[in-house]
């Protein structure tokens, strides 16, 4: 941007329309590829013209006239185009482009009347330059970004041609590829993209961007919701988070934690009758002040550091422990630990409010609204059910709402994901391991894990076509693997540097973990060599355990 206004023409082309069909026609594959880069040159150029017309607000077409492309006498333009032409020659070369290509598609008689030869890569980006295209005598503006959407939409061949093309042409132009992880191959999912700055400048992973930046994802996501409030009948509900109930203070959860307490309490003095080294520990929890689900939690810290005194390889003599070991240890980690096993044992809510809620989209929006959209929906019904009444959720309801949408998501993933029995078998084992290590009395890698992870040098092994070739077990574990990631069901980090070695974590989709009584942090994992990953793609769920009650 600059004093005059915009410097950048932005072009946005979605592949998704006439693209793929190209590929059901009746002609040899090099015909069809060339079409294909004939119909991408002809719509950057109508998008270009199109988008040049509204920067500088002339009438379209009418005014196309004083456009004005020159290009060098070498270029590579296309049948029918001079060196030297206005913007209406360049909208009658696309447009008729277009329309022969197109009614090739639709017609009975195929490539019979269409003149269009096209050619072997996309042209139009090292010709129809800002540079060479003034209005006026003066260039439209200082700089093109062609950004194709869609891109997974376009036939595996197509993809894999247009992604040749751009990188052998190394143009001047900028260009953005959009697509979803769908059209992935299995090495680009499990890989990081070791080109990236010589064949491309950078892969940006949506997802992985909005995890790096929660508060901002949070805000966005609450700001897309509370604009679907604010168009609710009545005005009641004007900003969407604040109906969504953020405490278990309240007078109506005091007597379950009080009862609670009592029986951890209780527990704790039992489990460390006759000793010494936890007088002064259980001295200053008893003396604690504090709201009753501040104490319950407390006391199921304490329960959980006692347990890991009590279990460790060399015990530590029996001299009372202090009050500051205690709090050097009770870090916040432990505390969101023990309200997980409080929620487990007694049925407090875990899932609720909105923080909660934004984790749990995995930064994904359309996730987010779907779950959002659920308890909107019970919003809408209390309006109707109980008129009068605050318009909130408790967070009990949040929790069975936020539960009926993780069962949900479970039961999709075998009818909607490619190989999706295996991939259902395989995070169902990851779950199940997960939910066995988290709960472990002495809570190691606290509040839990929710994945597990492969070494680096497993991960390479899964991509080493020799080696797959060797161990057909290995290549079908990286399909499922490929599949799960490609739909947002795992979450990869790479060269996770822990205990000397480098890892690839796999991390479950967070609404995942609600059915199986799992954390939503990550950075937590216990990892598994891929035998036990192979293993669990053809072991049953334990029976219960898809939706679990706990």
């Amino acid at each position: 941007m600059t004093d005059d206004g915009p410097s950048l023409l932005g072009l946005v082309l979605s592949c998704e329309h006439t693209y793929a069909t190209l590929a059901d026609m009746d002609a040899d594959s090099a015909t069809q590829r060339r079409l294909f880069f004939a119909l991408l040159d002809s719509r950057v150029v109508l998008a270009g013209l199109r988008a040049s017309a509204q920067l500088h607000r002339l009438d379209f077409p009418t005014e196309l006239h004083r456009l004005k492309l020159t290009v060098s006498a070498d270029a590579p333009l296309p049948s029918g185009l001079d060196s030297t032409c206005d913007g209406n020659s360049l909208f009658k070369w696309a447009s008729e482009t277009e329309e022969s290509i197109c009614r090739a598609v639709d017609s009975f008689d195929g490539l019979q009347n269409c003149s269009v030869r096209g050619a072997d890569s996309i042209s139009s980006l090292s010709w129809f330059r800002m540079v060479n295209l003034l209005l006026d005598g003066q260039p439209v503006a200082e700089r093109l970004l062609v950004m194709f959407d869609d891109v997974h939409k376009l036939t595996s061949s197509q993809r894999a041609s247009l992604r040749e093309s751009l990188t052998n042409s190394r143009s001047a132009t900028a260009v953005w590829l959009a697509e979803r992880l769908q059209a992935l191959t299995p090495d680009e999912l499990l890989a990081e993209g070791a080109n990236a700055g010589r064949d491309y400048r950078k892969i940006v992973y949506l997802e992985e961007f909005w995890r790096d930046h929660a508060k901002r994802f949070e805000h966005l996501i609450f700001n897309i919701s509370d604009r679907r409030a604010s168009q609710a009948p009545g005005r009641e509900m004007q900003v969407f988070r604040s109906c969504l109930e953020t405490t278990l203070d309240e007078q109506e959860y005091a007597e379950r934690f009080s009862k609670a307490k009592d029986v951890i309490s209780e527990r704790v003095i039992s489990r460390t009758a006759g000793r010494d080294l936890f007088e002064e520990w259980i001295a200053g929890q008893k003396a604690m002040e504090g709201t009753p689900r501040q104490l319950t939690v407390a006391w199921r810290a304490l329960e959980i550091l006692v347990e890991r005194e009590l279990r460790r390889d060399q015990g530590s003599f029996d001299f009372s422990l202090g009050a500051g070991e205690l709090e050097a240890k009770n870090d916040n980690n432990l505390k969101v630990g023990a309200e997980l096993f409080l929620a487990k044992e007694f049925g407090f809510p875990f899932y609720y409010g909105p923080t909660m809620l934004a984790k749990l989209s995995s930064a994904n929006i359309e996730q987010f609204l779907s779950v959002a959209g659920d308890e909107f929906e019970d919003l809408i019904a209390n309006r109707v059910l109980k008129p009068g009444e605050p318009l909130t959720i408790e967070p009990d309801r949040q929790q069975q709402i936020i539960q009926k949408a993780s069962r949900e998501a479970w039961e999709q993933i075998p009818t909607k994901v490619p190989r999706g029995q295996e991939v259902y078998r395989l995070l169902n084992g990851i779950a199940e391991f997960a939910h066995a290590y988290t709960y472990q009395p002495t809570a190691p890698n606290d509040p839990g894990v929710n994945g597990t992870a492969i070494t680096m040098a497993d991960r390479d092994r899964l991509m080493d076509s020799e080696h797959l070739k060797r161990y057909p077990h290995h290549a079908r574990l990286a399909r499922v693997l490929a599949s799960a990631l490609a739909f947002n069901l795992l979450h990869a980090e790479q060269n996770y540097k822990c205990k000397g070695k480098l890892f690839m974590v796999l991390n479950l989709n967070r609404l995942l973990c609600v059915a199986h009584s799992l954390p939503l942090e990550y950075g937590k994992f216990k990892e598994r060599k891929l035998e036990d990953l192979v293993a669990w793609l053809d072991r049953r769920p334990k029976q219960g355990k898809l939706i679990s009650d706990e």
